[in-house]
Parts: structure tokens; C-alpha cells; sequence
């Protein structure tokens, strides 16, 4: 009896904390693409305070822009859309840290629900292997 209770809840837990770990990855995947969108770019480039920022800092911020403007100009003339590409992605380069953290909590939260799988596999394998016991 004691064996059913136990596997009951363990049952009842695994399945709010699968709710739980599908909310948090469909949130991150909302905040990623907030934080991708053009939206956000332009809302952080006019909120931008270069006297906030190291001089190294300002000087990568500086040349990244120049390049983004050099690649977009390129891809305007040449009506090449990879290079235009290439422009956006060295303009929003500011964001791969934001993005990498996103992406190793998304990891993380793929290797708690495999880890919770696993631990209720394990759970009703024992269950039934228990019952199997207690009939015979």
C-alpha cells in the first residue's frame, strides 16, 4: 500500500513538474525571440548610454557598427540577401552572451525532464515489479 502512495505522488509530482519545465521552455523561447526581434534592437539602440560602457567596449561597439553599415551597403548594391544577412547577425553580435544563457537554460531544462523520465521509469518498473511480488 505504502508502495502505491508513493508511486502515486511520484506520479502526481512528475507530471506538475513536466507542466512546469514546458511553461519555462516556452517562456525562454518568447524572451529569446523578444530579445531577437527588431523591437528590442531598436528599443536597446536608442536607450544606448555610451558613458555607461568600458572604452574597450564602446571601441567593439564602434567597430561593429561600422561593419554592419559596410556589409549592409555591399549587400544593397550587390542585392546579395547572404550578406545582408551576415550585416544583421554582426549587429545583434551584442546579444550571443543573452542568447548562450538562454540556450544553456533550455539545456538544462531538457536534461532535468530527461532525468525526471528516467526516475519515474525507474519508479513504475519498481511498482510493477513490486505488485508482480505481492501476487505471488
Amino acid at each position: 500500500m505504502m508502495l502505491k502512495e508513493k508511486c502515486s505522488m511520484t506520479d502526481k509530482e512528475w507530471e506538475e513538474r513536466q507542466k512546469t519545465r514546458q511553461q519555462e521552455m516556452e517562456a525562454v523561447s518568447k524572451a529569446l525571440a523578444i530579445l531577437s526581434g527588431d523591437d528590442a534592437h531598436d528599443l536597446f539602440t536608442r536607450t544606448f548610454n555610451p558613458a555607461l560602457l568600458q572604452k574597450s567596449t564602446a571601441a567593439n561597439v564602434a567597430q561593429r557598427d561600422k561593419a554592419s553599415k559596410l556589409l549592409s551597403a555591399v549587400a544593397a548594391k550587390y542585392h546579395n540577401p547572404r550578406l545582408a544577412t551576415l550585416a544583421y547577425q554582426v549587429r545583434l553580435d551584442a546579444f550571443t552572451r543573452v542568447k548562450k544563457a538562454i540556450d544553456d537554460m533550455i539545456a538544462q531544462l531538457l536534461q532535468e525532464k530527461a532525468d525526471e523520465i528516467k526516475h519515474k521509469d525507474f519508479c513504475t518498473e519498481e511498482f510493477n515489479q513490486n505488485q508482480l511480488q505481492t501476487e505471488k
